[in-house]
């Protein structure tokens, strides 16, 4: 029989979310993940009968294992015993306890794929399905901005007309961490053919409120801008499956394959950490591996040879 709690997880979650939205300042998407994680926590602890303040790690690896046997990838695995990790940190620190079971816990290893971008080619395919009314020219300027600025879909959907001053774009990112992106050539182009169809739209009311906005004039929303990508993809051929977060991943391929410093692309993208940047540096090793491959004769496999004579 479970032991009586003082307070129910149910409970201990809520305030653990208020938490996060006030004193962390996550986002609102970000939130709603931690959310998910926890709840499946909750309604797993309710099907063992354990008791939320005293699990070990044997309760922990039974969780653990549950997940693997419904077939989830290594990495929302390991997403989920992160948010566990710090809501355990979080209740623990409440009690003075410090044997946090989810601290003890590996992470599993994660397949290490690299992350999908556009080629110039194929950015130009989407760009050129645009109309040019005013859902084209917000298009155009919606996916000219994520490329140029390599900001974030929620950063995108949050800005505001008085965001843009010239070149530059103040974007509010993770945290309620601001800082300063730049507009190309052809961004700063799209930007002055919709601002005026925006202004129209948008009327007096919103004249300085959200600068991209939907059918009704409301602020445009992150999924609105997942299903425009999806549509223009799929209407462009591109052929494989692409989201806002895969212009994000061609500003900084992008820019590391120019030479760029990598301590530089971190602060563009926002990063609080520079390994999670790094994965474009291996971009850049494989587009020269590539490139070895194929311009090289000893970087030619047997097979490519053949191919050649």
């Amino acid at each position: 029989m479970a032991a009586v709690t003082t307070v129910s997880l149910k409970d201990a979650l809520a305030d653990y979310l208020v938490y996060l939205e006030k004193v962390r300042c996550l986002s609102a998407h970000t939130i709603r993940s931690y959310s998910n994680d926890m709840e499946a926590w909750r309604l797993w602890l309710e099907e063992q009968d354990e008791p939320w303040e005293e699990v070990d790690e044997i309760c922990v690896r039974g969780f653990l294992a549950n997940m693997s046997l419904r077939k989830m990838t290594p990495s929302s695995i390991n997403r989920r015993l992160s948010s566990l990790r710090g809501f355990y940190d979080w209740a623990y620190e409440k009690t003075g306890r410090e044997d946090n079971p989810f601290r003890r816990t590996r992470a599993l290893k994660k397949q290490k794929t690299l992350p999908m971008y556009l080629t110039d080619g194929e950015f130009e395919k989407l760009i050129a399905l645009t109309g040019d009314d005013f859902f084209g020219k917000r298009d155009r300027l919606m996916m000219e901005m994520l490329y140029s600025t390599g900001c974030r879909v929620s950063e995108l959907c949050s800005m505001n007309r008085d965001s843009v001053k010239g070149i530059e774009v103040r974007v509010m990112g993770k945290g309620k961490k601001e800082r300063i992106v730049f507009l190309g050539e052809a961004a700063r182009k799209a930007l002055s053919e919709y601002l005026p169809l925006r202004d129209m739209k948008a009327g007096e009311r919103k004249k300085d409120g959200p600068l991209f906005l939907d059918n009704r004039g409301e602020r445009l929303t992150a999924r609105g801008v997942f299903y425009l990508v999806d549509r223009y993809s799929v209407q462009g051929g591109i052929g494989k499956k692409i989201g806002p977060h895969t212009f994000r991943h061609s500003f900084a391929t992008s820019l590391i394959n120019e030479g760029a410093d990598i301590r530089m692309v971190q602060e563009m993208l926002g990063h609080s950490s520079l390994s999670t940047t790094q994965v474009y540096t291996h971009t850049g090793i494989e587009r020269i591996r590539q490139i070895h491959r194929q311009s090289h004769p000893h970087g030619r496999s047997k097979a490519d040879s053949g191919k050649l004579k």
